[in-house]
């Protein structure tokens, strides 16, 4: 059983379908290259709005061989091709379902044929896309565990798949696709081979996790931290909580809601609940519990896996002890769903196969730690942590923490002061990594050891001075991190090429952002970075307020 367009006639109209051909893939991007890529037999979803509108590509998608793509309206490009018999179309207002008009009865459809799947336009294709991916999931049938919280999400649900698939046949998100189209998307994926899927669910607004509950309906909702996140549209942090929490709310008595008893908010949703509680954490009294835990650096972590009266010692392949929360939660959605700690432990002893930090070692004189996945306050400091264990001169580069709000200036300050101790130079990037700069001064580190750049593209150029000039002995550990919008990725990349091809990249890098002054002295070989004005006698750069 793997979703097809005889599906979706099914779920219009009720009535069973025979024997289809499935959709190779499922997708909003009509690319091969595109994320998630769309295939030949593929359904392509048209999404309307903002800059580009779906309906443009949907010719496309089709000369690749998607085999459907999902519209509001015959685009205009097609209608030739629609009135000759080139491409048909399925008009699902023509049948009967929770959301379309009584039922008219079937036509037959060529499946050699591509098809316009046309909604109602009030509805939309993303409507009707989560509509599908609900329906689908019940007709699946069975268990899903649904992790959600500000910070974590991903790594919990890499290590709950990896704890889950030691036991069961287990579908889990791939890549970012946690929103209103990922989510579809990824239970569109499942197929009778599935015994349990592990979804991931982020939010930026108030009732989409209202929304997504009802779309995913879990059997098990994990719950990680609660922290300041996509603060434009939740404001504060009160009401990240709240929504956040809505996920147990809709939980049956008979599911379970995995709670981290290390974050007094994520706890207090036990009162939010009809469901079993099952809480995690290294706090006394946590149902999975973590003992003896202790930090190898960039090797790892152990502790001993407390639940049911048992303990057993676990090594956790992932650099940074803040990851011991996500291997808990992870053990404790495995207990939930009847795993044994034998399973447990090798899952999460298992290498993950895309960890959100990456340890690169170019060569005997650099080591890159690669946490440019994302970036909250809460997980840049923890990254400063594990940058404080490892070998070797510590360099910190960090760009902009982004969709914080109000809450923006007070989080790069936060981070800021967390810098001195932990890494004896900083390269700030982006505008808002100012106030992480001016706290890292005004905690104690020298402006000439402090150095502001407006994008990626410099950061790594500041850094290939620093290094220079510190002369080919000396061994630098370099910590990069930002959010994802901030493109530091490009940083890690570079640094991890080092030798002649790494000054391509940078070079290649600094032509891309021709407005950066940095870019321009690069292509002449005349950079170097720039420090940060002296600290005035609040702490703050003259002429650079904390945060602006």
């Amino acid at each position: 059983m793997r979703f097809s367009l005889a599906h979706v006639r099914e779920w219009a109209s009720g009535v069973p379908a025979g024997d289809p051909s499935p959709f190779t893939a499922v997708s909003m991007s009509s690319r091969l290259d595109g994320w998630p890529p769309m295939r030949p037999g593929g359904l392509f979803v048209a999404i309307g709005g903002g800059r580009r509108d779906g309906h443009d590509f949907v010719a496309d998608a089709f000369a690749i061989g998607a085999a459907a793509a999902l519209v509001d309206h015959v685009p205009d490009g097609l209608a030739g091709a629609v009135a000759d018999g080139r491409v048909q179309v399925l008009n699902l207002s023509s049948y009967g379902g929770a959301s379309y008009g009584a039922p008219s009865g079937f036509h037959p459809y060529a499946e050699s044929v591509p098809t316009l799947v046309v909604v109602d336009p009030g509805i939309g294709t993303m409507g009707t896309l989560q509509e599908l991916g609900g329906w689908w999931r019940r007709r699946w049938g069975g268990p899903v565990v649904a992790i959600a919280g500000s910070v974590g999400k991903t790594t919990t649900k890499d290590l709950a798949v990896a704890v889950l698939s030691r036991q069961f046949r287990t579908l889990g998100t791939e890549g970012n696709l946690n929103n209103e189209l990922g989510l579809p998307i990824t239970l569109l994926r499942l197929t009778h081979s599935h015994e349990v899927a592990a979804v991931e669910v982020g939010i930026s607004a108030p009732g989409e996790m209202a929304a997504f509950s009802a779309i995913a309906a879990p059997d098990v909702a994990v719950l990680t931290r609660i922290e300041a996140e996509h603060l434009e549209f939740l404001h504060d942090i009160e009401t990240v909580e709240r929504e956040e929490g809505t996920l147990v709310e809709g939980l049956a008595p008979s599911g379970t809601a995995v709670l981290n008893a290390d974050d007094p908010r994520v706890l207090a949703m036990a009162g939010r609940t009809q469901a079993r509680v099952l809480t995690y954490g290294e706090a006394p009294g946590a149902h999975v519990q973590a003992r003896d835990v202790h930090s190898r650096g960039l090797d790892g972590v152990t502790f001993r896996l407390w639940h049911d009266g048992r303990g057993v010692p676990v090594t956790l392949p992932l650099a940074g002890r803040h990851f011991t929360s996500a291997a808990l939660a992870a053990a404790a959605a495995g207990f939930a769903l009847g795993a044994s700690h034998e399973t447990v432990v090798a899952g999460l002893e298992s290498t993950p196969v895309a960890p959100r930090i990456r340890v690169l070692r170019p060569d005997d004189e650099l080591v890159v730690i690669d946490d440019t996945y994302n970036a909250s306050p809460a997980s840049c400091i923890a990254a400063l942590d594990l940058l404080a264990e490892a070998p070797g001169a510590h360099v910190a580069i960090l760009g902009d923490m982004l969709e914080l709000g109000d809450f923006t200036s007070l989080a790069h300050t936060t981070v800021g002061a967390h810098v001195p101790g932990r890494a004896a130079r900083l390269i700030a990037v982006g505008e808002a990594s100012r106030g992480i700069a001016a706290a890292a001064i005004a905690g104690g580190m020298a402006p000439g050891d402090v150095a502001w750049v407006p994008n990626a593209a410099d950061a790594a150029g500041a850094f290939e001075t620093w290094r220079r000039a510190a002369g080919a002995s000396t061994r630098f550990t370099v910590l990069v991190k930002g959010s994802r919008g901030m493109r530091m990725e490009r940083v890690a990349q570079i640094l991890a090429k080092r030798t002649a091809s790494a000054a391509v990249e940078l070079s290649k890098a600094a032509t891309e952002e021709p407005s950066s002054s940095v870019a321009q002295r690069l292509r002449r070989g005349s950079y170097s970075p720039q420090p940060l004005p002296r600290c005035d006698g609040r702490g703050a750069p003259e002429g650079m307020g904390v945060g602006s």
